[in-house]
């Protein structure tokens, strides 16, 4: 009886190692497991060994092109696909490569090389959606707008471009003009309240404090200083508050691009 269990035990073990835990399809596996979970450092190291093994393994080469794409290795990704294809002809990709593509140049914030990119390439003609994200990526609300009306589009797109078009921008000249007659409003016009009345502060103190020292000794060279810091302050006040209301705009549309950034990158 002993023997017959040791007998078991040995063809067991040698089935055991006899299994080749590096093979193909056991790392493409492992790979995809690593994926899924992830880990891409590690999970690179599975395909690697998979197009090692079989050169023109499609699928493989596609797993590296994601995870070079989601770990924003612009380089490596280009590199990979060369290896694959032989060539770098990007209005020849497949559907697949091509969309992980898009989104490699969209996180590498390239939005004209990606409708560049769309328009070379046949395969994405009825990719209405990621046109679409091109066009609010550029921020041309109206034109985002018609094409919404002629095609059919996703719906958390379409509420974006609504949203741009219902963008209110503040006017830099407004903020320059009643800076000019109350010093830090154009920055409260802005949206920055703090920095708004710090500039009223700076602003009015120095005017107050040249003025009294002009008043009671107008040959001292210390009311002439602060009259001339009380000009550099104004001045600057209207200049921030005309650069403050640029900023608030772009900040707002840059809030939306961010929206569309997000739904291209994700894995919907």
């Amino acid at each position: 009886m002993k023997t017959k269990v040791l007998i078991i035990l040995l063809l067991s073990s040698f089935n055991l190692y006899s299994q080749d835990f590096y093979d193909h399809t056991n790392s493409y596996k492992f790979g995809e497991y690593l994926y899924n979970s992830n880990q891409f450092g590690l999970a690179v190291r599975e395909f690697e060994r998979c197009v090692f093994l079989k050169p023109n393994d499609r699928e493989s080469f596609l797993y590296l092109f994601k995870i070079y794409r989601k770990t924003n290795a612009f380089d490596q990704a280009i590199a990979s696909y060369q290896h694959y294809s032989g060539n770098l002809y990007f209005d020849q990709m497949d559907i697949d490569f091509g969309t992980e593509y898009f989104k490699l140049l969209v996180e590498n914030r390239k939005y004209g090389d990606a409708f560049s990119f769309l328009k070379s390439n046949t395969s994405f003609n009825d990719k209405s959606d990621f046109k679409f994200a091109t066009i609010l990526l550029n921020k041309n609300w109206v034109e985002a707008e018609s094409f919404k009306n002629i095609k059919q589009v996703n719906n958390s797109l379409a509420a974006i471009a609504r949203q741009g078009n219902a963008l209110k921008k503040k006017s830099p000249v407004v903020a320059g003009l009643i800076s000019a007659i109350i010093p830090g409003s154009g920055k409260v016009y802005a949206g920055r309240w703090k920095d708004g009345i710090i500039s009223f502060i700076m602003t009015t103190t120095t005017a107050f404090i040249a003025y009294r020292g002009y008043n009671k000794n107008p040959q001292n060279f210390y009311p002439w200083g602060m009259g001339t810091l009380a000009v550099i302050y104004y001045s600057g006040n209207i200049y921030g508050s005309t650069q403050a209301v640029l900023k608030y705009n772009k900040d707002k549309e840059d809030e939306l691009v961010n929206k569309t950034r997000a739904y291209i990158l994700s894995d919907h």
